[in-house]
């Protein structure tokens, strides 16, 4: 199992069941308990969960989320087809916020086929390579989470405010059964929320590892977006 794949893996369990062994997790990951206590301790540093003798807990802190850097390294295929029918939404000429989520960075690749667009984001990642584009960008500058490379708190939303946009995509860390759009960032919905209110359609990008999952923050009811794309054939 890689890497990546591991730390996310001890995150979902720690989520599900707030504490785990060093031996537990060894024996469902099929790792080494070495292996597990070195992820424990990169987890740690990350500021996820706190180490335990012979284990681990998740943190107090309800805004730990899987970094980054490993969700863009998690269901690749199926963020790059939901981004590629995404890019279907967009008209040249428009003016496009874009969230810090690593599905919305699967959209930038199909910019390049549109002219004159503006971008407004608040993803560090997402304003360095829409730096390679030729469309005019913002960044909404804030206070930066770590974790997630993303700009929040007050300064990212008045920001905001400044722009009236053509489309929103955006997407979160969770769908849950009941159909709410959740997330585990308080911070990362506000600036959504400062979003879909700046913007005329919202576009809520989904794959379907989400599907089914419930994160601690509310965002919105899916019937409230305009449109929902995701990779699962019949969403329910």
């Amino acid at each position: 199992m890689l890497e990546y794949t591991r730390l996310d893996s001890i995150l979902e369990y720690l989520r599900e069941n707030r504490t785990a062994t060093v031996a537990d997790l060894a024996r469902r990951l099929y790792a080494s308990e070495a292996t597990i206590r070195r992820d424990l301790s990169a987890l740690e540093q990350r500021g996820l969960l706190r180490r335990l003798h012979g284990g681990a807990v998740l943190t107090d802190d309800v805004r730990a989320e899987v970094p980054l850097a490993v969700r863009a390294q998690q269901n690749t295929r199926a963020k790059r087809e939901i981004a590629a029918q995404a890019a279907r939404c967009l008209e040249d000429g428009q003016v496009i916020f874009l969230d810090a989520s690593s599905t919305a960075l699967c959209l930038l690749r199909h910019l390049e086929n549109y002219q004159n667009l503006t971008i407004v984001t608040n993803g560090l990642r997402t304003a360095e390579a829409l730096s390679r584009l030729p469309h005019k960008t913002f960044c909404t500058g804030g206070l930066m989470l770590h974790n997630s490379s993303a700009f929040v708190g007050s300064y990212a939303e008045d920001f905001i405010r400044h722009f009236n946009a053509d489309v929103f995509f955006f997407s979160s860390r969770g769908l849950s059964d009941d159909g709410m759009i959740t997330d585990a960032s308080q911070e990362e919905n506000a600036v959504r929320q400062a979003m879909r209110a700046a913007s005329r359609r919202h576009v809520f990008l989904c794959d379907d590892s989400k599907i089914g999952k419930t994160y601690c923050y509310n965002l919105c009811h899916v019937r409230e977006v305009d449109e929902w794309i995701t990779n699962k054939k019949e969403p329910t």
